[in-house]
């Protein structure tokens, strides 16, 4: 069962996160709206990940949903580890500032979210950070880059709309 997440089709997100001390960004895998009104998303992360504590120091986080030509972002983000790495500051990630908190965002991104820390709960062997969204871009003109069974896709052909 280790592998059962792989089969649920997912777009590639970052997190970033900074403080006065440290700043980081990482990928996860397990993103997703949970409330319209108001805006909340969560974002699952392991204790043992770097952006984990920060989050919790900072109160507030940003999401990136990558473009279908960011694939290089992710894998770095994703196989770095931000102890020893300070990711953000590799010329490969550029960043903008968000606007309504403190977070960076990643530039040329399909969409972006700053979102501010509301709850946070334990649960297996993840922590689930939900965050209102305070502020949100898209840029419609790029296409969202998935992820599926370990594999990158870019969305293929509109098989119709949904009611």
């Amino acid at each position: 069962m280790a592998r059962y997440s792989s089969q649920f089709p997912d777009p590639v997100v970052l997190v970033t996160v900074a403080t006065p001390q440290k700043r980081n960004v990482m990928t996860v895998g397990w993103a997703s709206p949970v409330s319209f009104d108001p805006p909340i998303l969560m974002v699952s992360i392991a204790p043992a990940r770097v952006t984990h504590d920060l989050i919790l120091e900072a109160g507030e986080f940003g999401v990136s949903i990558l473009g279908e030509g960011q694939k290089e972002l992710s894998t770095l983000a994703g196989t770095l580890h931000g102890d020893s790495h300070d990711k953000l500051g590799m010329p490969q990630f550029t960043t903008i500032q968000g606007e309504r908190l403190a977070v960076p965002l990643i530039a040329g991104a399909r969409a972006c979210f700053e979102c501010r820390l509301v709850e946070h709960h334990s649960i297996g062997d993840h922590t689930v950070f939900y965050g209102e969204v305070l502020r949100m871009t898209v840029d419609e003109s790029v296409s969202p880059l998935v992820l599926f069974n370990g594999v990158y896709y870019a969305l293929g052909e509109e098989r119709g709309r949904y009611p």
